[in-house]
């Protein structure tokens, strides 16, 4: 993962499948106003965005099948 965490603004908007899971931590902040997402990704720490990428990877995982869904925990 990088550091140009400008890459991952698309996931405030969609995710990249389409269809979200009922478990993707960012299903409730797309709910919110275009500007409300900017601002929470925007308040965020380095931490904080680092451990919301790393489980928007590790969703990427189990969805592509590569990664039993048991083996990680989403939430």
């Amino acid at each position: 993962m990088g550091d140009n965490y400008s890459d991952y603004y698309g996931l405030l908007f969609k995710c990249p499948f389409d269809t979200e899971l009922d478990v993707c931590t960012l299903k409730s902040l797309r709910l919110r106003t275009t500007k409300e997402r900017l601002l929470y990704f925007e308040a965020l720490t380095l931490n904080e965005r680092k451990a919301l990428i790393k489980k928007h990877h590790e969703c990427l995982l189990v969805r592509e099948k590569k990664v039993p869904f048991s083996r990680i925990a989403i939430m």
